[in-house]
Order: C-alpha cells, then sequence, then structure tokens
C-alpha cells in the first residue's frame, strides 16, 4: 500500500468518528495549523500530487472503510477543500483491490448506501464521473431508484417536489434525461403503490410532466 507521511492524525480520526461532511464545517476552524508541515486544510501538502490511489491509500490507514467510501464520494464531488478525485473509476477500485473481508464489504455497501442517498443531481454526476451506466438509461435508472430514496426518507410531497425541481435545473441542458427520469419514477411509482408509498405522493407524482 502507498505510505504518505502526516502529522494530522487528530484530523483524520475526527473524520472516521463522525463518517459525513455534517461535520466537516465545524471541522474547517479546527484544521487551520493543526499541522505545521501539512496544508492549511489538515491533508499533507503533497496531497495534490500523490495521485487518486495515493490519497485513497492515505484515507485506508487512517479512517474506517466506510467512511473512506463516504470520502470518495464527497471528494469527487468537490465537497472536501483540499482534496480531489481524478479518476473515480481509480479511486473506487483501489479498496477492492487492497480491503479484504470485513472491511471489505464495510467498504462495498457504505458505497452503495452512501451514493444511493445522495440528492438527484449530486447523484447524476457521480454516475457519470464512474461511467457505470449507460447515458441513454441514467435517466431511467434515477427514476426508478428514486422510489428508494422517498420511502427511506420518509420524503413529503414538498420535499420530492423541491429535489426534483433542483435536478431538473440540473438538466436543463440534457432534457432527454429529465424525461427519461420521469418515466422511471412512474414506472417504480405504479411497481411500488401500496409499498410504503404514500396516496398523495403516488397521486401527485404519477402524474409528474415529463417536460
Amino acid at each position: 500500500m502507498t505510505k504518505v507521511s502526516n502529522d494530522n492524525q487528530g484530523f483524520m480520526a475526527l473524520y472516521g468518528r463522525f463518517g459525513s461532511l455534517v461535520a466537516m464545517g465545524y471541522l474547517a476552524v479546527v484544521l487551520t495549523g493543526c499541522s505545521s508541515n501539512g496544508s492549511e486544510n489538515g491533508f499533507p501538502e503533497n496531497f495534490d500530487k500523490i495521485g487518486d490511489a495515493g490519497r485513497i491509500a492515505f484515507m485506508m490507514e487512517r479512517v474506517p472503510a466506510d467512511s473512506v467510501a463516504r470520502f470518495i464520494c464527497d471528494a469527487a464531488l468537490g465537497k472536501i477543500e483540499g482534496a480531489r478525485i481524478d479518476s473515480l473509476a481509480t479511486a473506487t477500485l483501489y479498496p477492492y483491490e487492497h480491503y479484504r473481508d470485513a472491511d471489505l464489504a464495510s467498504y462495498a455497501n457504505a458505497y452503495d448506501t452512501y451514493s444511493q442517498s445522495l440528492p438527484l443531481p449530486e447523484k447524476m454526476r457521480l454516475y457519470g464521473m464512474a461511467a457505470q451506466v449507460n447515458p441513454q438509461q441514467m435517466g431511467y435508472q434515477l427514476g426508478v431508484e428514486y422510489i428508494n430514496n422517498i420511502r427511506s426518507r420518509k420524503m413529503s410531497v414538498q420535499d420530492i417536489s423541491a429535489e426534483i425541481a433542483e435536478f431538473k435545473k440540473a438538466c436543463k441542458s440534457d432534457p432527454d434525461t429529465y424525461r427519461r427520469f420521469v418515466k422511471g419514477l412512474k414506472a417504480a411509482l405504479e411497481m411500488e403503490h401500496g409499498n410504503g408509498i404514500s396516496e398523495e405522493v403516488y397521486t401527485r407524482f404519477s402524474n409528474l410532466p415529463e417536460e
């Protein structure tokens, strides 16, 4: 495994403990000056030069596997100052090649769960970067999968409407993806009608315009 020297283990322990970027806003104040040999964001000074494999190796040595999965998603989406992912394919593959047994299962489960839970615009970006979904099918898949978000997050009509509105804005230059999303969502609503989906949600979104 690639080794990367650092003096900021306190920050990494906190990242692993909180396990998400909910804590990152608070930590931003703490990170400044936490290491005289690292960047002002708490990562080593060479963190932007060691490549995706090096960055993931650095995280794998310091935080639990589930936190590594969330780090990859958030860094790829530009949510972590001072950390980036150049190739999502490289970043996601590295843990599969180096984790074993329980750690591998934890990483895979956390990556799937966290990426599935992202707001629609972010999820679309992540899918695009991963290049694992045919662009012609992406919208439809996002729509079908969105039913799980509605159910697991117990989303209200207002919540869903707001998120779909943001997604439509994100698809401004790609209306076909939005149309396919609506088709996928309608198909999922028909299949899941009465299975944890309120009648109000079903009625409102089974008639959602495709334009």
